[in-house]
């Protein structure tokens, strides 16, 4: 089946995942994340394509039903986005 894609939607996700990778900054030490500020914006756009592209996104683009959310088991959007934005961070920008 072919993507979906909502550019309000992926401006949506794109913000929040930006908002996650500050937060995993902070914890860091010295505040540093592996990516200099540069690089790292490539870095979040990526994280945000893939959460547009998973499953759950992509049935909500194409359904447009919001009880997605719960059945995913993070009662909404924005906790499912900064879930997955948090553990794709983690596993490919922090994990060496």
């Amino acid at each position: 089946m072919e993507k979906q894609f909502d550019r309000g939607i992926y401006n949506t996700i794109l913000i929040h995942t930006a908002r996650t990778w500050e937060r995993i900054r902070l914890t860091q030490e010295h505040e540093e994340m592996p990516l200099d500020n540069i690089s790292s914006v490539a870095a979040i756009e990526e994280v945000a394509t893939d959460i547009i592209n998973s499953d759950i996104v992509q049935e909500f683009l194409t359904h447009r039903d919001g009880s997605i959310w719960d059945r995913s088991g993070y009662g909404c959007s924005d906790a499912y986005i900064d879930n997955l934005a948090t553990r794709i961070i983690v596993t490919e920008f922090l994990n060496d």
